[in-house]
């Protein structure tokens, strides 16, 4: 956006010149932009063409632009050391869902966490039910009017009677909230419990929470968290209102929350007037036994607040999660979020009501799930044949990655190294903990859901070969 001050003593064609000068050095205009043409830039901007003319010829005669013929001009390839060094710094710091730095260069065998093969979406279903959503008589209405804040009734009561059926989830749709991601839903707790800032959450935990509640002002109080479960011995004197947890796959370790522990964590709400907020992420993923009920199945006293996500199901990129909040939190939601719309699109939205409605969602879960117990249990088999009792696994049996740990003395970094060189990408662990100095440093982080069986088994092998262990 280019702002013209006609106050200034600087000459109108200088600050136009001055500006995308600024925007192309700095990487906001990319090579081969095209610039708005002479008669559409002075007509928006209020000046003679000849002003226009005069910039562009400027930045033309610097070699910033060059003309196109019949297209006007187009931003040149240039570098200026400092300012594309900055650049490429921030491009390589962008993180992923699971707060993995991300890099351009892809390898061949990446055991990443939270993306899937293109096959692993329903296109042809989801295609079916949009055109289904497209061609009924009352959505030209509906897609041109503002959401309600809380999201579309049809996919709110498609959601309720799923919820109850998969994870005996008990509540109305008045008390469910359609989200554009954790992310989203986390923020809107934080700012209903915006007069205490402090919860407790798990140690090692999900950092994609953890920079939510630091960037709300939360002081974070921890829960520590091991192989062997949570440890809630010390969970009264840590004075906060609410905890965060992941009692169905805790995350990273794996570990599945066993009843007494429930039944102690609840108890401890009710006592304390607390909140539980339980993010059950993916718990559609267990392959050894069957899924684990909810923490919000068995709370007889209204204190659990219970999170989840189509993510891991569908698609990250679709962007919708779910949040179902007590009852006696309604009313200050209802306050503070009234003129709120909803994140997600109503097209969405409703695509996805038909899709739970006529059974295909709960039917493509259960492919996925076949899918992904092969691609564990092959990760699994060719670890234990590969490396045998020198890599010790945690999390099997559920989810969608594992936890390696090696033998003391070994040190991720240089297997992460090595692995890249060999041409395949596995993942430190130390954004899971608040102290770095904490993080073990014999382990690593590895997911299976972008990989099929053939290409977990060679990139397994090839690690062998690498880690030489």
């Amino acid at each position: 956006m280019i702002y013209i001050d006609k106050e200034m003593d600087t000459p109108l064609y200088e600050q136009i010149y001055r500006q995308i000068q600024e925007d192309i050095i700095s990487g906001n205009l990319s090579p081969g932009t095209l610039l708005p043409g002479i008669r559409t830039l002075s007509k928006t901007l209020g000046v003679a063409r000849n002003t226009v003319d005069k910039a562009y010829t400027q930045l033309a005669v610097e070699g910033y632009i060059c003309p196109r013929k019949g297209a006007g001009f187009a931003i040149e390839s240039i570098r200026d050391s400092k300012r594309s060094g900055e650049i490429q710094n921030l491009s390589c710091a962008v993180t992923d869902d699971s707060g993995h730095e991300t890099e351009e260069r892809n390898l061949p065998y990446d055991f990443q966490y939270g993306s899937f093969p293109d096959e692993c979406f329903p296109k042809a279903a989801w295609k079916k039910y949009m055109l289904e959503v497209l061609s009924s008589p009352d959505s030209s209405s509906y897609m041109t009017q503002y959401q309600d804040k809380q999201g579309n009734r049809s996919l709110r009561c498609e959601l309720r009677n799923y919820l109850y059926q998969t994870r005996g989830v008990v509540c109305t749709e008045a008390q469910i909230l359609i989200g554009c991601g954790l992310h989203y839903s986390l923020d809107i707790l934080c700012k209903l419990f915006a007069s205490h800032k402090r919860i407790a959450m798990e140690e090692p935990g999900y950092n994609g929470a953890k920079e939510v509640f630091q960037n709300n002002g939360f002081l974070i109080r921890h829960i520590p968290s091991t192989q062997d479960g949570l440890d809630f011995s010390g969970l009264k004197t840590l004075d906060v209102p609410a905890v965060y947890v992941t009692p169905s796959h805790q995350f990273p370790y794996g570990t599945v929350l066993p009843i007494s522990k429930r039944r102690e964590l609840l108890e401890w709400a009710a006592e304390e007037n607390a909140y539980i907020i339980e993010d059950d992420y993916d718990s559609e993923y267990r392959y050894d036994a069957n899924p684990v009920p909810s923490l919000q199945s068995i709370d007889g006293n209204d204190r659990v607040i219970y999170i989840g996500t189509f993510s891991k199901s569908l698609s990250p990129s679709l962007r919708i999660n779910y949040m179902v909040l007590p009852k006696h939190l309604l009313g200050a939601y209802h306050q503070m979020f009234s003129s709120y719309s909803s994140p997600v699109t109503w097209l969405t939205q409703e695509v996805l009501a038909r899709f739970l409605r006529s059974g295909d969602y709960t039917r493509h879960v259960r492919r996925m799930c076949a899918v992904y117990r092969k691609r564990h249990d092959v990760f699994v088999q060719q670890l234990s044949k590969q490396f045998g009792p020198k890599i010790v696994l945690h999390g099997q049996g559920a989810g969608l990655h594992f936890l390696l740990e090696f033998s003391d003395g070994v040190h991720a970094d240089r297997l992460i190294l090595t692995a890249k060189k060999a041409g395949v990408r596995v993942y430190p662990v130390t954004p899971f903990w608040s102290v770095s100095e904490a993080c073990p440093p014999n382990m690593l982080f590895a997911g299976y859901s972008l990989l099929n069986e053939g290409q977990i088994q060679e990139g397994i092998r090839l690690l062998k070969q690498a880690w030489a262990l």
